[in-house]
């Protein structure tokens, strides 16, 4: 059989050539989704973890490594089910090839273009070509995409485990009578749940279901519902029946009080995490989403009855996502990022259909214009009082410093108000730019214009995490003990020890918590193997006036650190690393 025959050009020239056409169309927008991508998720991964949590992954990561056992997640030598293993299982064979940090967040960045992809291949089937490469491109350029695929988490991983089970789904409802029918999408929900827990199955069959109720378009039994078990089973049963065997007390924390009492605010110890109200999740939602979030209420155009019969997905899936936490009694800041695809969706078709973009350019100059100015004057004038309140609206660690009225953690404000003036800038002239382009007709350059101003608030995203690194992270405190310490010698943290969760990474050893049972680790504390590892202020000065070197790292300052109760005398500083005093029993 010939070329020509095989591409259909022998029966019809024209199709083939149409063909070619669109494959070359689909290459074209690939390169330009990986060349916008690639360098604004891909850069930055480097970074020292900054805590908490990102150092916590990265033990449980090493412990599995190290001790082979890929079941049970541990921290600091105990078991930890806060989060599914999907992200550990990734990170662990990658820490063998690269660094810890970019082994973790790597796998962030991999998920977040993985995602990138998929919202591409979802915009052309609902919206078209045009609008689907847009969606693609919005995504890679949202503010929060910026900041959380620097960070080592399992969002990202779920954020594309959910968007690849929608698209699994949706690209075979028209395809009827195929054994493999839908079976992508059943496995993109059983790998959600492992990275996420069991909102990666209710975000899932929600969004499906009121779409279809919607859509009214298949009955039960066309959703091949016996193999997709089957292949849900296979993914998601092995580990959970595991970990249930194993530790059936352990499996029942990670099952109700982790996963149903959580949305509850109802958990059975006290966490130190301050949610942020209903108000304030909506408008950081805004925030993550930006420049894209101002059209997420334009429309895009008017298709054929059988073109545009899906396309009640994207919004469905934006408002699950933003609703189901809007009602939770617990919820933080980025708890939105798995609706970042849908608003890029309907973004994306708007700017397509050019319906309604004029509209919003109009509101979004004004509001911006006048932001960006009054960004301008704080950072001008910046406080550090202002600058931790600022903070505390888009972190929920810094939230925790100012519920608990401590200080400003950083030297000065200096740094964060040069950054706010940079993005007041940047945002004037951004919508100025954009709206300018848009009205004198050259549309495409208006929508250029704000993928920039997408580019550059990455930027100063990334600067910003450089500027907070001393503060965040325990790797030079984590050297200076590495440097001194003996094997013999204890390593002990006064409080939470999430607050200094590399802490057991970089220095590879187990650490001693002082008044730090709360938190993360409140549940495991009370297990038999935490044994001698919890120690009240009583029982650190009797291991500091024993027989061991004991190394002592705290975020406290002086005054109010548990050194002011050891005995006179013993208390030797070797220094400040970073937000961190290190002490010990012993000399220098």
């Amino acid at each position: 059989m010939s070329v020509a025959s095989e591409v259909g050009w022998a029966r019809d020239p024209r199709a083939a050539w149409s063909g070619l056409a669109a494959a070359a169309r689909r290459s074209g927008h690939l390169v330009v989704l990986l060349a916008v991508g690639v360098p604004l998720l891909f850069t930055a991964l480097g970074l020292e973890f900054l805590d908490p949590d990102e150092g916590l992954y990265a033990d449980i990561a090493r412990t599995m490594l190290v001790s082979g056992d890929w079941v049970l997640p541990r921290f600091n030598g105990l078991p930890y089910l806060e989060k599914p293993p999907l992200l550990f299982w990734l990170a662990a064979p990658a820490m063998t090839l690269v660094s810890g940090e970019v082994a973790l967040r790597g796998w962030s960045a991999i998920a977040a273009l993985g995602t990138v992809l998929l919202t591409w291949r979802i915009g052309r089937h609902l919206y078209g070509p045009h609008a689907g490469v847009l969606a693609g491109l919005m995504l890679a350029t949202m503010a929060g995409s910026a900041l959380y695929v620097r960070k080592a988490s399992t969002d990202f991983l779920f954020v594309f485990c959910l968007t690849l089970a929608l698209w699994g789904f949706l690209k075979d409802v028209d395809r009827p009578g195929s054994p493999a029918r839908f079976l992508l999408g059943y496995a993109g929900i059983a790998l959600g749940m492992l990275a996420k827990g069991l909102i990666g199955v209710v975000f899932p069959l929600a969004i499906l279901a009121l779409t279809l109720a919607w859509v009214r378009a298949l009955r039960p039994r066309e959703l091949n519902l016996g193999r997709g078990a089957l292949v849900f089973g296979a993914l998601v049963l092995p580990w959970h029946l595991l970990v249930a065997l194993r530790d059936p007390a352990l499996f029942g924390f990670y099952l109700i009080d982790n996963q149903v009492l959580r949305f509850l605010n109802l958990r059975g110890f006290i966490e130190d995490d301050v949610p942020v109200s209903t108000l304030g999740f909506l408008a950081v939602t805004f925030v993550w989403l930006f420049p894209w979030s101002v059209f997420a209420l334009a429309r895009p155009a008017t298709p054929a009855a059988a073109e545009g019969r899906w396309r009640p997905l994207a919004v469905v899936w934006a408002l699950v996502v933003v609703g189901f936490f809007a009602v939770s009694r617990s919820k933080l800041e980025y708890y939105a990022l798995p609706a970042f695809p849908a608003v890029a969706l309907i973004a994306g078709a708007a700017w397509a259909s050019g319906r309604d973009v004029g509209r919003w350019l109009v509101v979004a100059l004004a509001g911006s214009t006048a932001a960006g100015a009054g960004a301008v004057w704080i950072g001008l004038h910046l406080t550090p009082a202002q600058a931790l309140f600022g903070l505390g609206e888009l972190n929920v660690y810094y939230r925790i410093l100012r519920d608990q009225a401590l200080p400003f953690p950083f030297e000065s404000a200096g740094p964060f108000g040069q950054l706010l003036v940079a993005l007041g800038a940047a945002l004037i002239a951004g919508w100025a730019s954009a709206a300018a382009l848009w009205f004198t007709g050259r549309r495409r350059a208006a929508c250029g214009a704000l993928l920039a101003l997408g580019a550059v608030i990455a930027g100063l995203v990334v600067a910003l995490l450089h500027v907070v690194e001393p503060h965040h992270s325990a790797k030079a405190v984590a050297q200076a003990i590495t440097g001194r310490a003996a094997p013999d010698d204890v390593v002990a943290h006064e409080g939470s020890l999430e607050y200094s969760a590399a802490l057991p990474y970089y220095t590879a050893r187990r650490i001693v918590v002082v008044n730090g049972e709360r938190g993360d680790l409140d549940w495991a504390s009370r297990r038999p193997e935490a044994r001698g590892y919890f120690l009240d202020t009583d029982g650190l000065t009797r291991m500091w006036t024993g027989s061991r070197r004991v190394f002592l790292v705290t975020q406290h300052r002086p005054p109010r650190s548990v050194t002011a109760q050891l005995p006179a005398g013993t208390v030797h500083a070797l220094g400040k690393f970073g937000s961190r005093w290190l002490y010990s029993n012993r000399g220098s």
